[in-house]
Order: C-alpha cells, then sequence, then structure tokens
C-alpha cells in the first residue's frame, strides 16, 4: 500500500512538473484575472486589425463596472497597458494628462474636469504626445460572470469614432467546491457457504453517501479528496453475502478535464486514484480507484467509479467494485 501511495505521488509531482515546463497560460485561482488571460490574445487581435483605421493612439481612459473590485481593477489596468504599449506595428501610448483632474478659472467661475473635456485639449493633448486619435477601454461583467471588453478608438482632430470592438471571454472553471453524491455500489463476492458449505458468488449491493473536497490545480487538472458511508442494501436479493456490507470509503484522486462546452455547462473528467474501504468482512481493502463523472448545467453530476481491490479476507474474495452515483456540487 504505501508503494502504491509512493507511485501515485511521484506521478502527481511529474504531472505537475511537465505542466509547468508547458509553454501553457498561468493558471489564475482568482476567476476575473484568470479570464481576462484568456481574453487577452483576442484583445491585442482586435487592436492589431485598427491600424487600417488610424496608425496612433493613447489610452485616454480603463473604466470598470461596478461588480468589479478595486483589487481587479489594479491588476487589469497594468496588464492592459502593458500588453497594448508592447504592440511594435501600432503605436500606443499612455494619456496621463487624461485621468488628471485640471482647474480652470474663468471669471467668477470655477471649472474642474476630468479627462478629454472639450475639442481643443483633444488636439493640444494628441499634439503633445505625437498620437492621431485616442483609445477608450471599458472593462465589465455581465450575467454569469463573464467578462468582456469594450474598445472605442476616436480621431483626435474632430472626435470621430473610427473603430469599436467588443471582445467575450467564457467563464473560467471553478477553482474549488464541495461535491455530495448518493449512489449505489455493487460488489461481486465470492465466499465459501456455512449452511451449504460450497463456493457461493453473489453481486451484493450497498448505498453509498458521500462528499468530497475538490481544489483545482491547473486549468485542467485537479486534485478531489474525501469519503462516503456504505449502507447495506440487500432486501431485494434472493442470494445474498451473509454479511453485511457497511463501513467507509475513504481515498483522494487525481482527475483530468477531457472536454468542456459552453464553459462547465457540460463537462467530462476522467478520475484516478487510491483509498481504503472500512469494511470488516473484507478486512478493510485499500483499493485503485478509477472512472469518471458528467458535470450537467456546472451543478449536477452523474459519475461512475470502479475499485479494484488489492487485498481482500480470503474467506470472502472481491476483485472490484462498481459505483454509479448522482451528485451536485456546491460551489
Amino acid at each position: 500500500m504505501r508503494k502504491l501511495l509512493l507511485v501515485l505521488f511521484v506521478t502527481v509531482l511529474s504531472l505537475n512538473t511537465v505542466l509547468a515546463e508547458e509553454d501553457a497560460p498561468v493558471f489564475w485561482k482568482d476567476r476575473q484575472i484568470s479570464q481576462l488571460e484568456q481574453v487577452t490574445p483576442s484583445l491585442l487581435d482586435s487592436v492589431k486589425s485598427m491600424q487600417s483605421k488610424i496608425s496612433s493612439v493613447a489610452i485616454s481612459s480603463i473604466s470598470y463596472g461596478d461588480a468589479l473590485p478595486s483589487s481587479f481593477r489594479k491588476v487589469a489596468t497594468a496588464r492592459l497597458q502593458q500588453s497594448l504599449t508592447s504592440l511594435i506595428k501600432l503605436k500606443i501610448s499612455i494619456c496621463e494628462p487624461c485621468s488628471q483632474i485640471r482647474t480652470d478659472i474663468s471669471g467668477s467661475f470655477l471649472k474642474i474636469s476630468r479627462g478629454i473635456a472639450d475639442d481643443k485639449f483633444r488636439r493640444e493633448t494628441a499634439k503633445e504626445l505625437n498620437v492621431k486619435g485616442f483609445l477608450d477601454i471599458a472593462v465589465f461583467t455581465s450575467e454569469g460572470d463573464q467578462l468582456s471588453i469594450s474598445l472605442n478608438v476616436y480621431e483626435a482632430k474632430n472626435g470621430e469614432i473610427v473603430y469599436s470592438k467588443i471582445v467575450t471571454g467564457s467563464p473560467p472553471k471553478s477553482g474549488s467546491y464541495i461535491h455530495a453524491y448518493y449512489g449505489k455500489m455493487t460488489v461481486p463476492i465470492t465466499y465459501t457457504s456455512t449452511s451449504t458449505g460450497s463456493s457461493t458468488s453473489v453481486d451484493h449491493q450497498a448505498r453509498v453517501i458521500g462528499g468530497e473536497k475538490m481544489v483545482r490545480l491547473t486549468n485542467d487538472w485537479s486534485f478531489t479528496g474525501g469519503g462516503a458511508f456504505l449502507s447495506d442494501d440487500n432486501s431485494n436479493l434472493t442470494e445474498k453475502y451473509e454479511k453485511a456490507i457497511t463501513g467507509f470509503l475513504i481515498d483522494g484522486t487525481i482527475s483530468y478535464d477531457v472536454f468542456n462546452f459552453g464553459g462547465e455547462q457540460v463537462a467530462m473528467s476522467i478520475v484516478a486514484g487510491l483509498g481504503m474501504m472500512t469494511v470488516t468482512p473484507f478486512s478493510n481493502p485499500p483499493y485503485f480507484n478509477t472512472g469518471f463523472s458528467l458535470s450537467v448545467a456546472e451543478q449536477l453530476t452523474l459519475n461512475y467509479h470502479y475499485l479494484v481491490m488489492l487485498t481482500t479476507d480470503e474467506s470472502a474474495t472481491a476483485s472490484g467494485a462498481s459505483i454509479i452515483s448522482i451528485g451536485w456540487k456546491f460551489k
């Protein structure tokens, strides 16, 4: 058992090392920043396409929706400015005067302004920055946590909008959740009957009620640990094992997301791991856990697991057990 646990640990460590060495996007646990990283390539492509309309711009403003926290705004502002100003073919600079508060005394009136207040300021600022126009960026979220970025470019000379684009992302996968499930376990058992003295095989059954905690390691890989309670369920069986199969399942698994559609509206993952079944008739055997999970509408799950018993009692042998269950994710 210890050797198998060591093998599993080394395998997981190797997978993480390979994933870290690959030229892949950084996995952010913050769902909004993760989505920003996802849409950045599309945003840059959209900005590049506007060079046929205008040759140089200055970022005049970056505004955010009310639902976005200040911590995200700081990271997003720095990320957007860094990405856009690094473009080579299209000159993009930052308009510092556009974000400053300005005061102007005209007669007995004090005028306070911010941003591009009038045509004169727009033309003079464009001349100082040596740009042909200005770029306004708006970042906001819609229903379902979907992040969108709006681009509006207008000429410095007359204020006419020459380019407009909205880039949208898809909500990232959950970083963690609690999964509760209910199902039935079927265990083919071979044993020697005390009444007849002959070898008998039956498909014993037990109810399974369990819960587990999932923590995402990368965008596709995650670790899950948890346990389940087994309750004997053989009232409808003509032939059944003479002892009750009650106890607990305790295991840890690594899962990989094979595919998903519409964010996580429909997703499928495969799992593999190790655990222990605390059931007295089998002498508390360790097992290898493998199977798959189908997620529908992000929270409802349909699951199939097959447990390969590593050791069992000689008087009642079971090579494996299958579990079919339905569950719900609590995020």
